[in-house]
């Protein structure tokens, strides 16, 4: 696409509550991955979908942002400005827990007014609401029926549902109902990230097949931290969290969720105590999170020797999989949408490290094929998951390096942010793409 074709002035206004002045999860990593590409591959996105400006917007900072980071917020701004993007800070309102009702309708019904002044500036505005605390972004628009806003384009990117995750959190059930009947609006869209979770919605939400775009979960496959470490500096960070080197390394990365497994993966280590090194990074809610002391007290119980990390680090997991002797990084999740891990540990480990050993279920099973880019278990006993870790242990190199390589080459090939975002800007900005919005 050349650039004299675009008259028209676009902007792409990200919604996000991780990754810019905090990184606690999945969002956060997809966060970081568009303001990379943004930063250093600009010019091929225009290229692709057009010139556009980025503004992002995040809850103002304070004593609820799990895991705020001064210092990244610094870094977040610096960059951005660099790449002449914007930041926006949307009000929680007096809400003191950020995971609950009335901070997610602040924070749609101020993103769905951000995104409504914008198009006084813009001749279109696509809004790209990131998961539950924006989902209502779609529904508020519909109240804010201006001349400008018919310009505004919303994509509702959920990554879980309270059915999946078995919540009891008050109000998420019809909060998550509404998003799916706010695509009524011919303005609202919801993003296809996986063919378990769209089918999910579809089926169990009731979601017009029709009202789904493409929006394939992604990475900066240029970016520099995705390349595997020199075995030397690996070894280096391992000695500098307390990672020892005289045994095979069992290794999982995840959020102190429930959900996320970590108990399941120490309890199923229990049998193998005296055989591996489990080398954890667990990020917690805030310091406070009693799932720590749970998990240190079944490490404990179980005779099994850990390195437990309670903060997020990239440098740690990169190191992991970076060395042979890391022969698996176990995802143990519950429930699973599309998870981020795979395909990270796919680039990382890529010149000799470990594969991923993960349930059958949920969005595993799109993401990795048994036997060739991963290894798959039966989710519905525990020794299922010590079995598949102690036939990891034992897997000739040969068979490793085939897995690996398959993995990364399926990565490579298909969930590189360039492509994956520019179809998704395509579909919404009229006469870029067959069935675009107008």
């Amino acid at each position: 696409m050349k650039d004299t074709e675009v008259t028209e002035r676009r902007a792409l206004l990200y919604c996000t509550f991780n990754g810019v002045a905090n990184c606690t999860n999945g969002i956060a990593r997809q966060t970081q991955t568009l303001l990379s590409a943004f930063e250093h591959r600009r010019e091929e996105l225009f290229t692709n979908a057009g010139r556009f400006d980025l503004h992002v917007a995040i809850p103002a900072p304070g004593p609820y942002m799990w895991g705020y980071d001064p210092a990244l917020l610094a870094r977040s701004r610096a960059r951005l400005s660099t790449s002449g993007a914007f930041l926006h800070f949307l009000d929680p309102g007096p809400a003191s827990e950020f995971w609950s009702l009335p901070v997610w309708e602040h924070l749609s019904r101020q993103a769905s007014a951000l995104a409504v002044r914008l198009a006084g500036d813009y001749d279109q505005v696509l809004l790209i609401a990131m998961d539950t605390p924006y989902a209502g972004t779609g529904g508020h628009l519909a109240s804010l029926r201006t001349p400008a806003s018919e310009g505004v384009r919303v994509l509702v990117a959920l990554y879980g549902t309270a059915l999946l995750h078995r919540t009891n959190e008050p109000g998420r059930l019809e909060w998550e109902k509404a998003a799916i009947t706010s695509t009524g609006d011919p303005r609202v869209r919801v993003g296809d990230v996986g063919d378990f979770f769209t089918r999910h919605l579809v089926e169990d939400y009731g979601l017009p097949p029709e009202r789904l775009v493409p929006y394939t979960s992604s990475l900066d496959l240029s970016a520099a931290d995705l390349r595997p470490l020199p075995r030397d500096h690996a070894h280096q960070i391992l000695d500098s969290y307390g990672v020892p080197l005289d045994r095979p390394i069992v290794a999982a990365f995840g959020r102190t969720d429930p959900v996320k497994g970590m108990d399941l993966l120490i309890n199923a280590l229990g049998p193998l105590a005296h055989r591996v090194h489990l080398a954890a990074v667990v990020v917690p809610f805030h310091n406070r999170d009693p799932l720590l002391q749970r998990y240190r007290d079944q490490i404990r119980a179980a005779g099994l020797r850990a390195t437990l990390v309670p903060r997020f680090t990239r440098d740690l997991p990169r190191a992991l999989c970076s060395v042979p002797i890391t022969r698996t990084v176990v995802c143990p999740s519950r429930s699973e949408t599309l998870a981020n891990v795979p395909f990270e540990v796919a680039c990382w480990a890529r010149q000799g490290g470990p594969v991923v050993t993960a349930p059958r279920l949920g969005g595993f099973i799109e993401q990795i094929r048994h036997g060739t880019t991963g290894r798959l278990y039966p989710p519905d006993r525990t020794s299922a998951l010590t079995d598949a870790v102690s036939e990891a242990l034992t897997l000739p190199a040969s068979r490793l390096e085939r897995m690996r390589s398959a993995a990364h080459a399926e990565v490579a090939a298909n969930r590189d942010i360039v492509p994956n975002l520019s179809a998704t800007l395509r579909t919404f900005w009229s006469g870029r793409a067959d069935g675009a919005l107008t």
